[in-house]
């Protein structure tokens, strides 16, 4: 009976089977590994499309609690276009330019714009979430 079972399976087959699967696990653990390294080590335009949703790329002023299209507007045509830009305005600047837009836009307060602007410009995602989740309409 020893026999007949030697006979009837090579031994040789069931090796190389083993070694390949062992090499497809070790091909797809690489892979794997390279994926999740390549995921990790986004840029920060992606990372805050992560965090805030794919209406947000780089540079887009709205990033901001209190800016919606409009007071980006405003901003842009008085020469802020970048979180950089705006991260280094300061308030008296940025209330001066939503006075000067009239009775709908002096009521918004920019205290808090330039310190949104400079963790999204140094990708600071996780602590200007933290902190707009904090904020009412900017303040």
């Amino acid at each position: 009976m020893f026999n007949d079972v030697t006979t009837k399976y090579d031994l040789s087959d069931a090796t190389w089977e083993i070694l390949i699967m062992l090499g497809i696990a070790f091909l797809l653990g690489y892979l794997l590994r390279h994926f999740l390294d390549y995921m990790n080590s986004a840029t920060p335009a992606v990372t805050a499309l992560g965090v805030f949703g794919k209406e947000y790329a780089e540079d887009n002023l709205r990033i901001v609690e209190g800016i919606g299209p409009k007071i980006e507007s405003l901003l842009n045509a008085d020469g802020i276009n970048t979180w950089s830009e705006l991260a280094t305005s300061s308030t008296d600047r940025l209330q001066g330019i939503l006075n000067r837009a009239g009775d709908r836009f002096k009521m918004h307060n920019p205290r808090t714009w330039a310190e949104q602007a400079g963790l999204a410009r140094d990708g600071k995602w996780q602590e200007l979430k933290d902190m707009q989740d904090h904020l009412m309409g900017g303040l």
